[in-house]
């Protein structure tokens, strides 16, 4: 008579624990873009210098806290349109590249921030309280886990695409850049000053 709340059991579990990987492979993937965005997002170097500049800050990023990654995305990515500084030009050995977003509506903005915050209030209150106080031999326990990470997935999706969005944008733009005419002959008169 057991047997078939075994196997439902079984099979609600079985949900929750993909739905859950499915969470938190989505909070990786949106951690790893933060990473991404952080190290790319301002540098400023020569030629020799660009690619240890770019792995320096890949390693100063890699071992964050999804907080403190959002903190940075926010003071250096996604900043306030009205307060960005023109930054000095850079000598002729050297370039720099700035990427930063801004929007026209300072209210969306600060609402982007909010959201991204939450994401990580989310991701903290799902690892350390709501699957710490997990009883794994209870159904409804799973069945709360499964709408809980149900209502949360169209949240990291819309993240995800947000900073899919951005790393696109900065792709282009890095590729506009490489071709342009001014970045050839920058380059091509680097190799002459070697």
């Amino acid at each position: 008579m057991n047997e078939p709340v075994d196997i439902d059991i079984e099979t609600v579990r079985a949900e929750a624990l993909r739905k859950l990987g499915r969470s938190i492979v989505n909070f990786s993937k949106i951690e790893a873009v933060l990473k991404y965005l952080l190290a790319v997002s301002q540098f400023k170097g020569t030629r020799e210098t660009t690619s240890e500049q770019f792995y320096r800050e890949h390693v100063k990023n890699r071992k964050e806290t999804l907080g403190k990654l959002v903190q940075e995305f926010h003071k250096n990515v996604l900043v306030d349109g009205s307060h960005v500084e023109a930054t000095a030009p850079p000598s002729n050995s050297e370039f720099s590249v700035s990427f930063l977003v801004t929007y026209s509506d300072p209210d969306f903005q600060k609402s982007q921030k909010r959201a991204l915050s939450k994401i990580v209030v989310e991701r903290n209150k799902l690892i350390h309280q709501n699957l710490a106080l997990l009883d794994t031999s209870c159904i409804e326990d799973y069945r709360k886990l499964i709408t809980l990470l149900d209502e949360q997935n169209p949240r990291l999706l819309a993240h995800l695409e947000e900073l899919g969005w951005m790393i696109k944008t900065l792709g282009n733009s890095l590729k506009t850049l490489v071709e342009s005419p001014e970045f050839i002959e920058f380059i091509q008169s680097s190799q002459i000053d070697a």
